[in-house]
């Protein structure tokens, strides 16, 4: 198995994205993304307003190209695909659980192989997640452990492997360790609905863009308020229900505007 990661320091999002998908029938999906995969110009234009939340710097990473490959076997390609996505969903886990990820399948003859576009930040995150060579052999070695035990029909492979303790428990330090994830406070939770409602150009970005926060709206009676973590926190004790409110007018006038615009278009293409 091989495991390889690539950076670039360029906005390249159009660029990987059109060599990815060079065949046009490819299986592509994607993680922490709302958009269609095969939908290119949504999809570059959510990278992109991702990285712009990273500060501008010379030489400074903006996303990662990253493949993953299985040994040489007597499989189907079906299950090889089966096999491959799998790992990424594994792999994405541990490496970018809270990143902006893209993945894609090709079939070079017999060898199917998977490569992913990842984001160099966390959704809307300022900094840049940059892992150590230490922190990607532990993870190669934590995936390839996985591999092993989990697909006997593939010949087991020691490429990563260092004897350290790969155990079900140590697997669960190493995925604990590189989720990066902390439990947000009631400010942290303010600030991340605050952007969200800023930045919502529809109902369905708004819903996606939390869940994939971890958020959902909920409303009981006249109150609305969000759960995380399964713990309940009322817009008005955020002090967000005025900017909650404000949002949904602004959606409304949005959606009302692009179905005056949908009909208009309708009835210049009937008059033609």
């Amino acid at each position: 198995m091989i495991i390889k990661s690539m950076s670039r320091s360029s906005k390249s999002f159009s660029q990987l994205y059109d060599y990815l998908m060079r065949d046009e029938n490819s299986s592509c999906f994607t993680r922490n993304a709302y958009s269609n995969p095969k939908n290119k110009e949504e999809l570059i234009k959510e990278f992109m307003t991702n990285s712009d939340f990273l500060t501008r710097a010379r030489g400074k990473n903006y996303l990662y190209h990253e493949l993953l490959s299985l040994e040489e076997n007597n499989l189907s390609i079906k299950r090889q695909k089966e096999i491959l996505i799998d790992l990424a969903n594994k792999f994405l886990k541990l490496r970018a659980s809270n990143h902006l990820a893209f993945c894609v399948l090709h079939t070079d003859k017999d060898n199917v192989h998977l490569h992913l576009m990842i984001s160099a930040n966390e959704l809307e995150g300022e900094r840049r997640v940059r892992l150590s060579k230490k922190e990607l052999a532990s993870i190669q070695a934590t995936l390839e452990h996985y591999k092993n035990e989990k697909y006997l029909e593939l010949t087991k492979s020691e490429f990563y492997q260092d004897k350290k303790d790969l155990s079900k428990s140590k697997q669960k330090e190493q995925e604990i360790k590189h989720k990066r994830k902390v439990k947000p406070t009631k400010e942290q939770i303010k600030e991340n609905l605050q952007k969200v409602f800023k930045t919502a150009t529809s109902k369905t970005y708004l819903e996606n863009h939390l869940k994939n926060k971890g958020y959902e709206i909920y409303q009981r009676g006249r109150a609305i308020g969000v759960s995380y973590d399964n713990k309940y926190y009322r817009l008005k004790t955020l002090g967000l229900d005025k900017e909650y409110e404000s949002m949904i007018k602004r959606l409304e006038k949005i959606f009302e505007r692009e179905q005056r615009r949908a009909k208009s278009k309708e009835a210049r293409s009937f008059g033609r």
